[in-house]
C-alpha cells in the first residue's frame, strides 16, 4: 500500500496539510505518515553535554505529543496512520523519507513570512520542492476568521 508523508510542526498550516492528507488518503486507500523533524542532537553520546539533555528530552516529548494530537484528527477514518520523530534539516529529512518506494506524495504546510524572515530563515517548503524526489503539495495557511481566533 502506498502512503502520503505529511510534515507536522504545530502550525495552522501543518494542521491544514494533515487534514488535506486525510481527505486524499481515504478514497485512494493510501496510508498516512505524520513526521515531525527536530534539530540535530547536540549530544550524541550519553553524558555528553548534559545541560542540553533535559531540553532535548522536552523537545522529544513535545514532538510525540504533537504527533499523537495530529493522529487524533483521524477520528473514525479507515486509512492507516503512523507517526515518527526525526532529527536533522527538515527538507533533507523529508526528502530522504520521501525516497521510499511506497511514498506517493509529500504534503507540507507553509505560512506567509516577510522578505527579511524568509531570507534569514529560508523556507522548508521551497527547499523541499527543489530536492524532493516525489511530488510535493504545499498547503497555505488559511486566514482564521476573527470570531474564531483565540
Amino acid at each position: 500500500m502506498g502512503r502520503i508523508l505529511v510534515a507536522v510542526d504545530g502550525t495552522q498550516a501543518s494542521r491544514e496539510a494533515a487534514k488535506l492528507a486525510l481527505e486524499f488518503a481515504e478514497p485512494l486507500e493510501l496510508g498516512v505518515t505524520f513526521v515531525h523533524v527536530l534539530p540535530e542532537r547536540v549530544a550524541e553520546e550519553p553524558g555528553e553535554a548534559p545541560e542540553f539533555a533535559a531540553f532535548e528530552n522536552a523537545c522529544e516529548q513535545y514532538a510525540d505529543d504533537l504527533l499523537k494530537e495530529t493522529c487524533l484528527t483521524l477520528g473514525d477514518r479507515s486509512c492507516a496512520a503512523s507517526s515518527q520523530v526525526e532529527h536533522g534539516d527538515p527538507a533533507e529529512v523529508l526528502s530522504t523519507l520521501a525516497a521510499a518506494e511506497d511514498v506517493e506524495l509529500v504534503i507540507v504546510g507553509t505560512r506567509e513570512r516577510g522578505p527579511l524572515a524568509r531570507s534569514l530563515l529560508g523556507s522548508v517548503s521551497g527547499e523541499l520542492m527543489c530536492r524532493c524526489p516525489k511530488p510535493v503539495l504545499v498547503v497555505p495557511e488559511r486566514s482564521i476568521p476573527a470570531d474564531l481566533q483565540p
